[in-house]
């Protein structure tokens, strides 16, 4: 399973399934005075009924793409980033300390800034990487490779290629964990990069 990003920024692109073209996911990082705040939305199976309250939608554009998606989506979760208050993380209608759910394994300061996190199905999965990439891998010592993002290439050195994360079987099953953990953990990824502050 593997999404193409719209841009080169994960928390504002559109995330289009590879095989089929079409958008799965929507990440949007609108900046405001204070804070940051990313909202996950998925696309909803055509098949499942509207709601008369409106479910989320979103039937434009984000973070760039080139055409507008009129699918259906609705609001999977959102990540608030504040410059002085802890984030959080809003996830099926609870508020989510990201310093309880993430464990922050000590690495060296110039490392990428790695989390572990228990997921609904009892396992440990970490997130490690470095400036161009980043992996999630089971934390259990086999090194197991479950997901993995690639930065854009413009082909001097690799081969030129879009954003990309990609799922690993047996692992689809998590996917909407895998989107939201990633988000997380890209941000961090991003403050290490730029020299800034990890949240």
């Amino acid at each position: 399973m593997r999404f193409i990003l719209s841009t080169h920024k994960p928390i504002n692109a559109t995330y289009k399934d590879a095989e089929t073209g079409v958008v799965q996911y929507k990440v949007r990082s609108p900046i405001k005075v204070h804070e940051l705040i990313s909202t996950i939305s998925r696309r909803i199976d055509s098949d499942i009924p509207r709601r008369n309250s409106g479910s989320s939608q979103h039937g434009d554009s984000d973070g760039g793409a080139a055409t507008v998606d009129s699918g259906r989506f609705g609001h999977l979760a959102q990540i608030s980033w504040y410059m002085r208050a802890p984030s959080v993380m809003r996830i099926g209608g609870k508020d989510i300390d990201p310093a309880t759910f993430f464990q922050k394994p000590k690495v060296p300061w110039y490392a990428f800034p790695e989390r572990i996190f228990t997921a609904q199905d009892g396992k440990e999965y970490r997130w490690c990487g470095g400036a161009y990439h980043t992996k999630l891998k089971l934390n259990d010592g086999s090194d197991t490779v479950v997901a993995e993002y690639k930065c854009k290439s413009v082909g001097l050195i690799t081969k030129k290629r879009d954003p990309y994360i990609e799922i690993f079987p047996p692992f689809e099953h998590m996917v909407d964990e895998i989107m939201i953990t990633f988000i997380f953990v890209e941000r961090l990824r991003k403050n290490r990069n730029d020299g800034t502050q990890q949240l």
